[in-house]
């Protein structure tokens, strides 16, 4: 927060501050310096605003963290965004409750509109019960653009679809909408992912789980390898953590 004050002091101030190749060079050495930041996000539908200051700030270690509300209250938020997306994250929701991607360092936010995926989860509901995947959040490396992607099933939502159909929604940034990607991999997604690196666990009922990666660059998917379990399992049961 304190560099972004420096932003009045000229013109060429302000373009320097919000230059991405200073922000990149600013986060590699705060992370120097000062190791990484921890990020702890709540659900709590109660209000703040109301406390006195000294109850929302509370101690981590040797830190001090504050809380920055959100815009639009969400249900789920998209996992390990902190580290793979340089200090951004998202949350997310199902139905009518839009996407929020945000940064805590500088409160900015943007409102995502919502997708095709969710405008069809609120049409389809009345039906029973819909399930759903998670977001996948995740950077371009090449292009330093970030991307907010769905990868999900008719079958999982629509009704009398017995053919499996995987669709692939991506988010642009530059023209704040949603288009569709062609999903080129014939399985079975659940609501499986790895945040910002963007990869899943397949389910198929005749064959293991395999992984599944999205390259956010060229927008095209590939089967990586076969999970190599040793026993038979529930891919409801699975779950990614980077290494």
């Amino acid at each position: 927060m304190p560099l972004l004050r420096f932003r009045s002091v000229s013109k060429k101030w302000k373009l320097t501050i919000e230059s991405q190749r200073f922000g990149q060079r600013h986060l590699i050495r705060r992370k120097q310096l000062r190791g990484p930041d921890v990020l702890i996000l709540s659900h709590s539908t109660l209000s703040l605003e109301d406390e006195p200051l000294d109850d929302r700030i509370f101690g981590l270690g040797t830190s001090i963290v504050w809380t920055v509300k959100l815009p639009i209250t969400c249900d789920m938020y998209c996992h390990g965004t902190c580290e793979s997306c340089d200090g951004l994250f998202c949350t997310f929701g199902i139905y009518n409750t839009p996407s929020v991607v945000a940064n805590p360092a500088t409160g900015w936010y943007r409102i995502l509109p919502l997708s095709n995926y969710q405008h069809l989860c609120q049409t389809y509901m009345r039906e029973g019960y819909v399930d759903f995947p998670g977001l996948g959040f995740g950077r371009d490396k090449l292009r330093g653009t970030f991307k907010a992607v769905w990868l999900y099933n008719a079958s999982g939502f629509v009704p009398k679809q017995d053919k499996v159909v995987t669709y692939c929604e991506v988010f642009d940034f530059t023209t704040n909408a949603w288009r569709y990607v062609v999903a080129s991999s014939p399985y079975p997604i659940p609501d499986y992912h790895l945040g910002g690196s963007l990869y899943w666990f397949t389910e198929c009922d005749d064959e293991p789980p395999m992984v599944l990666s999205f390259d956010l660059h060229t927008e095209t998917f590939q089967v990586i390898c076969k999970a190599p379990f040793a026993h038979p399992c529930d891919p409801g049961h699975l779950t990614m953590h980077p290494r």
